[in-house]
């Protein structure tokens, strides 16, 4: 049943990005600063918990091993070089489309960027219930053992709900990121039952962060399209 307040994590995190950007955005700082400042919020309030997940993701990813050893890799603690090179791209990718925000759209997109975080917790959760797990004793399966279709039916409700908000703010754009979502849905369903034969808690962390990077991209571009 906690996996309902999911969504709320981020409800929380885009709540603060929004205020913090318009507020620095008003007092007219620097760009790069401001784009520093949205990378630091999920950071601040998650402790970097799902970016631990996404590293540990690529580590696995970029060995080419088998799948019993890419699970093993997801379990170890050690910082490998390609989890470093990735954080590194992403970090890169994050701030650049930050500033290109910034710097071509309004609120409105601001505030569809905040709800990104939200809407890419509740994906997440309907697919740590839904997808199968890669291992029958881990920490996902103990977590979602024994979640029932109540707590299917709520996720579903608020990720409905979300999206109607978003619809209302800018109708066009949302559908973009309604579609750029699912095709990575499928991606990512095809990819971790592939390297993983599952998903793990380490996966829906990678899944989680490489969602809202593509939704911040989406928005992005189509604010420099409409300018």
């Amino acid at each position: 049943m906690h996996l309902v307040f999911f969504p709320w994590v981020g409800l929380v995190i885009g709540g603060l990005e929004y205020l913090l950007l318009q507020v620095l955005t008003g007092a007219e700082l620097p760009l790069l600063f401001r784009a520093a400042c949205a990378g630091v919020i999920p950071l601040l309030v998650t402790g970097g918990f799902h970016v631990d997940g996404f590293m540990d993701v690529q580590d696995a990813l970029r060995s080419y091993k088998p799948k019993e050893e890419k699970l093993a890799i997801l379990k170890d603690p050690h910082v490998g070089a390609f989890s470093i090179i990735s954080l590194l791209t992403y970090v890169l990718l994050f701030g650049g489309a930050v500033s290109l925000l910034l710097t071509y759209g309004g609120a409105r997109e601001i505030l569809l960027f905040s709800l990104c975080f939200p809407m890419s917790r509740a994906i997440a959760a309907l697919l740590m219930l839904k997808l199968r797990k890669a291992r029958p004793d881990g920490m996902l399966q103990r977590e979602t053992r024994d979640a029932g279709n109540v707590t299917t039916i709520l996720l579903a409700a608020e990720l409905l709900i979300l999206l109607c908000c978003m619809l209302c703010i800018e109708p066009l754009e949302t559908l973009m990121l309604l579609g750029a979502a699912s095709l990575f849905v499928f991606y990512y369903r095809w990819k971790m039952y592939k390297e993983f034969g599952g998903v793990t808690g380490d996966t829906t962390g990678y899944f989680i962060t490489v969602s809202e990077l593509l939704g911040l991209m989406a928005i992005t571009a189509w604010s420099m399209i409409c300018r």
